[in-house]
């Protein structure tokens, strides 16, 4: 059976690193922070706690639903994020596009969650 897929917009954090063999060899030999603590240690509290609360969205939906679903994350800087949030009116973030027809904008869950389970059921439905 196919995936249900959901698509998120959110502005993705930038960090600055040093180049990929320094940061692989930090990495490896456990001296500090992975770069992508590095970085998000740069940004105020706020934006923090929102990109943990997008992350543990998508974690969450990918552990409930599993292979059921496929979550792709759009940076809507991007070119693909940008031309894929024009197609979509994706205007505020977070924003959730299931099966590229259902659109969430905010940050209720349960809505979320309740929008997957439809779309779940009326694919079922259509076999």
């Amino acid at each position: 059976m196919k995936p249900i897929q959901i698509d998120v917009f959110y502005p993705l954090p930038e960090g600055w690193a040093m180049c990929n063999a320094c940061e692989l060899l930090l990495s490896q030999a456990n001296l500090g922070q992975t770069p992508g603590q590095r970085g998000l240690d740069e940004y105020p509290p706020d934006l923090r706690e929102e990109l943990q609360r997008l992350s543990n969205t998508i974690y969450t939906l990918a552990e409930k639903y599993q292979d059921q679903v496929q979550i792709k994350v759009w940076d809507p800087r991007s070119l693909q994020g940008m031309l894929k949030s024009i197609r979509y009116g994706a205007r505020r973030y977070p924003t959730f596009i299931i099966n590229g027809q259902v659109k969430l904008t905010d940050w209720d869950s349960s809505k979320l969650d309740q929008q997957v389970q439809n779309a779940l059921e009326s694919r079922n439905s259509a076999l």
